[in-house]
């Protein structure tokens, strides 16, 4: 069992997603469960149901959308028990570390035993997202 609180575990993920791929990796890596269940617009309709496939789907982002970086600007957060509601701002950097783009969002994080287990986003205005994240580019 940890010692760390849930809200605890919110912030140092977002602290530490970024600002390089690498980060985003070594932070899924330190910080989410390996049979993790994550909604995001990325997933829709076909959630992640492991640390390796959300692994997976941020190699696609970085392969289809030059994603080379990540940050996660933190506006608000409040936790009840092991839930944590998050008002956030996500920004996708390019190789020099420019927004490729930037979503405003509500995440739901429920945190068990240090690690993150379940994960829902909530996105104010998905459509410019979409399009660079398809696979086929289209």
């Amino acid at each position: 069992m940890s010692d760390i609180s849930p809200e605890a575990v919110a912030r140092d993920f977002c602290a530490n997603f970024g600002p390089t791929y690498e980060d985003a990796v070594t932070t899924c890596q330190r910080l989410v469960h390996e049979d993790v269940h994550w909604e995001a617009i990325t997933s829709a309709g076909d959630p992640v149901e492991s640390r390796d496939q959300l692994l997976a789907d941020l190699e696609r982002a970085r392969s289809g959308m030059g994603a080379e970086g990540f940050g996660i600007e933190l506006h608000h957060i409040a936790a009840n028990g092991n839930i944590v509601l998050m008002q956030r701002t996500d920004k996708v950097l390019d190789k020099n570390g420019d927004v490729l783009t930037d979503l405003d969002l509500m995440a739901i994080f429920r945190v068990e035993d240090g690690k993150i287990t379940w994960s829902r986003d909530y996105f104010f205005d998905s459509r410019v997202f979409l399009d660079g994240w398809a696979e086929d580019g289209s």
